[in-house]
């Protein structure tokens, strides 16, 4: 078990009496929750878990809040055996730049690089050696480690660092947020002119399939809006898609299509899907409506015509 803390201040007139509204308070502390469970497992690939523990402690003229991180072994026997070696709870929090000594975070920070790149872009990322890498802007690099690079391009700590720090200084009244693992030799302050160099950055898209085929679909809910998103069956799963086929809009509109319960779609039916950062999205188009059966509101019989009275 591996065991560190760090400390996080917020400042300004806002928290002047050392009070902080719960709705504000709580939403910050799931935040650094996530940002640190994301740099473990980034770092150390599921080998190991973190639980984070937040102990109040007041200042004058501010709100703090000491974090503990617990860090345990998900296999006890396997870690004796398995290479590389776990990353500890304390190289966790420095690589993410909560270390801060003589006037800045530790090169390789996540809080410091990105502090330093102030929103740029990056150029490109070398490789070096001993586990370093260079950032390469258009005028300007910063070399640091290569495991502060895989903690920048984890999106999902990312967004909760957002949340963490851009969210809170988004409220007025509120003008720094400070970190530090160390409070002894100070802290690593972001402003409230800094907050959005910490804004996550667009999620990167992925196209996986892009299909129309014939579907047979059952009414389930029948939408008079904008978007015509009506939601649909069929025989397995129940989703929205929205309806294209204007034709058919308008015959609905104009009331020359109505529905029961049961009734079926057969369409000519869009699915679209793709990888949003590591979530998979999909969404339906109906391209057009080629039938529309009714739904069986009678036992159906065979019945024959004749001059007796049989049926």
């Amino acid at each position: 078990m591996s065991n560190t803390s760090f400390q996080v201040v917020y400042d300004g007139p806002a928290l002047a009496g050392s009070t902080i509204d719960v709705r504000e308070l709580a939403p910050a502390l799931l935040a650094f929750g996530d940002v640190i469970e994301q740099a473990n497992y980034t770092l150390n690939d599921g080998r190991t878990s973190v639980a984070l523990r937040v102990n109040a402690s007041f200042k004058s003229g501010c709100f703090g809040i000491e974090f503990s991180v617990v860090q345990s072994l998900m296999n006890q026997v396997a870690a004796l055996f398995k290479e590389p070696a776990v990353v500890s709870a304390k190289e966790v929090t420095e690589h993410l730049g909560f270390v801060y000594a003589k006037g800045a975070a530790t090169v390789g920070g996540v809080l410091y690089v990105i502090k330093w790149l102030r929103n740029r872009k990056i150029k490109r990322v070398v490789l070096l050696d001993n586990g370093l890498a260079r950032i390469e802007l258009d005028d300007d690099q910063l070399e640091t480690e290569q495991r502060t690079i895989a903690l920048l391009r984890n999106f999902k700590l990312r967004q909760a660092l957002e949340a963490a720090v851009v969210k809170p200084l988004e409220r007025e009244g509120y003008e720094t947020v400070a970190i530090s693992a160390k409070p002894e030799n100070g802290f690593f302050t972001i402003s409230k002119a800094e907050r959005n160099y910490f804004e996550a950055p667009p999620a990167e898209t992925e196209e996986l399939a892009d299909q129309t085929a014939k579907a047979n679909l059952q009414l389930v809910n029948v939408a008079f809006k904008d978007d015509n998103k009506w939601r649909f069956f069929d025989g397995t799963t129940q989703f929205h898609a929205a309806i294209l086929d204007e034709r058919f809009v308008h015959r609905v509109q104009t009331g020359e299509e109505n529905f029961a319960a049961g009734d079926i779609l057969t369409v000519a039916l869009r699915k679209r899907q793709w990888l949003e950062a590591d979530v998979m999205k999909a969404e339906h188009e109906v391209i057009e409506v080629l039938n529309h059966r009714r739904g069986m509101a009678q036992i159906p019989l065979v019945f024959s015509s004749g001059t007796t009275d049989e049926t």
